[in-house]
């Protein structure tokens, strides 16, 4: 039986750190260099965001002059965008992180992203459906409709859950008034409920309800007064169909968890976040304007669940200061170059071979020549001390 055994010299300290710093060297240069890739129209989704962060300064702005304090523990950013724990106007708890998270411009992006790929477009008529729980979201879709130039058609609920638009002096549509005074945006709520439970304010005190009813009056706004849920559902549906006069509605969006919009916690998990083009299996048994759009194949959109969509957006979760405009995986996102990396191995590898492949058949060559300048041995045997190498037959 034959055997060759190589042991290969002593390995070269130079060498080794020559690799190690081709190697080390080269992972730095692949991480300040990635690849970065713009995320559809990065355009108009900046300019929805700028949109965005000019309403949030300006309704921060109205707040502080109605003389309404910004209460740090709820309120990290100082936005004016976070509510209190606990109103007359208040209807349900709410989720305080949800609250925080959707305090973020780029919002917009997002809403501008789940839009465009809903298909709608420039003067397209969008009915949507919000609440004054998540004023940030309402303020971020608006500036997406309006950097997108669509026209929507808006059913407002009025009452908020904790933490939201819920301040009597400054719910909602008194908002919505600053960003349309203020050139924000151009459109205002058509229509409005007391919202609450059975979208009419039930359970909620004469005071309370009449404190709802006073924003809708001095906004100008009409108020449906639905009888029963399922009345208030057929009423914007009735309404939407009127304003949109014969026009095809090409989207429904959602804000909030309104009964009769997205039949409420039901209906956000039926829908979770975000754009549904096709009818969920469900959407039958949670009955609600999102569900009877959604089954008449236009497309839906729900801007509910804030924590989900901004991490599915590459947007902060509970920001503890207020995101700049352009910022988040929504407008771009970077990876390792593949090209460099690629290129980084190869040098690797072709180093490794240099250094040893190289010296095994160099020194193969130098001890066969050795042995047949020494008249040949019919049982070769070529030996070396520890710093060479030992070939056996």
């Amino acid at each position: 039986m034959k055997r060759v055994y190589w042991r290969p010299q002593k390995i070269s300290k130079a060498a080794l750190f020559a690799i190690g710093l081709v190697a080390v060297g080269g992972t730095l240069l692949i991480e300040h260099f990635p690849c970065t890739t713009h995320h559809g129209d990065v355009q108009t989704k900046f300019l929805a965001a700028e949109l965005a962060d000019r309403g949030m300064k300006a309704i921060r702005e109205a707040r502080l002059e109605r003389g309404l304090d910004i209460d740090r523990r709820f309120d990290p950013t100082e936005s004016g965008m976070i509510g209190g724990a606990m109103t007359p106007v208040t209807s349900l708890p709410g989720h305080l992180e949800a609250k925080q998270t959707s305090v973020n411009p780029n919002f917009a992006a997002v809403a501008v992203e789940l839009l465009q790929q809903a298909g709608v477009s420039e003067g397209d008529l969008v009915a949507v459906g919000c609440t004054g729980s998540f004023p940030a979201l309402n303020t971020a879709l608006f500036a997406a409709i309006e950097a997108i130039g669509a026209e929507p058609i808006v059913i407002h609920s009025a009452a908020s859950s904790q933490f939201g638009a819920n301040q009597p002096e400054l719910l909602w549509l008194d908002m919505e008034r600053v960003l349309y005074d203020q050139g924000i945006i151009s459109f205002r709520t058509s229509a409005a409920t007391l919202g609450g439970f059975g979208d009419r304010a039930r359970g909620m005190s004469d005071e309370s309800q009449a404190l709802l009813a006073a924003s809708l009056e001095r906004s100008n706004v009409e108020q449906l007064e639905p009888e029963t849920l399922n009345d208030s559902i057929a009423l914007r549906m009735s309404h939407y169909q009127t304003a949109a006069a014969g026009r095809p509605i090409a989207a429904y969006v959602n804000v909030g968890g309104g009964a009769a919009s997205i039949h409420g916690s039901a209906g956000r998990q039926t829908f979770g976040g975000g754009l549904t083009l096709d009818a969920p299996a469900d959407a039958e048994a949670v009955d609600c304007v999102a569900s009877r759009y959604s089954i008449q194949g236009i497309p839906t959109i729900n801007l509910a669940n804030a924590v989900s969509l901004a991490k599915a957006h590459g947007l902060p979760v509970a920001p503890e200061a207020l995101p700049a405009v352009g910022t988040g995986g929504v407008f771009t996102s970077t990876r390792p170059s593949r090209l460099l990396a690629g290129l980084l191995l190869v040098v690797v590898l072709t180093m490794v071979r240099l250094y040893v492949w190289t010296d095994l058949w160099a020194r193969l060559r130098t001890r066969f020549t050795e042995l047949n300048s020494g008249g040949g041995d019919a049982g070769l045997r070529v030996h070396s001390g520890p710093q060479g190498a030992e070939l056996m037959v």
